[in-house]
């Protein structure tokens, strides 16, 4: 009887923990040439939630290392500056799009040619993991 006390008290905590107030759309990968050993990613972000979300880091089995990055103009030069981790602020999208916020993807398992996908883990601050799966397209195709 204990036992099943205990469990009905938890099942409204499960179910809320499985509720995620983070959703991701639009993932994509930018075409590289043959053989490129770096590539980029993008993809919106939305929190529809009441608090903000911490972007922590994200990985995948595809690639050997995945970089949170925003690209930025400095004294009139472009650079990558790396980031630790990205806030989403409540009721916003995050959009990581080329020019600004993206992700660098190093040593790709494989080359990846147009139409084929890779899958990525997003790792939020407070423990939650997201899984995406984003296409490889030219970026002249990225907005269809």
């Amino acid at each position: 009887m204990n036992f099943l006390l205990l469990l009905f008290a938890l099942l409204p905590t499960a179910t809320l923990a499985a509720d995620s107030d983070i959703t991701v759309s639009d993932a994509w990968i930018r075409e590289a040439p043959p053989g490129a050993a770096m590539l980029a990613a993008y993809m919106k972000i939305h929190n529809s939630g009441s608090t903000k979300r911490i972007l922590a880091g994200v990985d995948s089995p595809h690639f050997s290392h995945v970089m949170l990055h925003k690209s930025v103009v400095m004294d009139g030069i472009a650079k990558m500056l790396h980031q630790d981790n990205i806030e989403i602020p409540p009721g916003e999208t995050l959009i990581l799009q080329p020019g600004s916020f993206h992700l660098m993807m190093t040593a790709p398992e494989k080359p990846l040619q147009r139409g084929q996908s890779a899958e990525f883990v997003l790792h939020m601050k407070n423990g939650e993991n997201i899984t995406v799966t984003a296409t490889v397209k030219r970026a002249s195709d990225a907005d269809s």
